[in-house]
């Protein structure tokens, strides 16, 4: 079962990444709104398992990068 669907480490371009990265964000943001705004539980909970998502995405991109730049060395 794959918990992140936002994820798949093999076959994925740095662009890619970073896309996810946005959209996730966005995603977070308005979830993040609704439980300062109205107290929503749901939504906390939804904006914790994207801040996750997040997190392990800019690792996964941190590591593109240094190999991309290796690639031009």
């Amino acid at each position: 079962m794959n918990f992140f669907p936002y994820i798949d480490i093999k076959n994925r371009s740095n662009m890619e990444t970073l896309r996810k990265i946005k959209e996730l964000v966005e995603k977070m943001s308005v979830d993040t709104q609704k439980v300062f705004d109205k107290g929503n539980r749901s939504a906390s909970i939804r904006a914790r398992k994207y801040a996750q998502e997040i997190k392990l995405l800019i690792a996964q991109y941190r590591k593109e990068v240094l190999d991309e730049i290796k690639k031009h060395d």
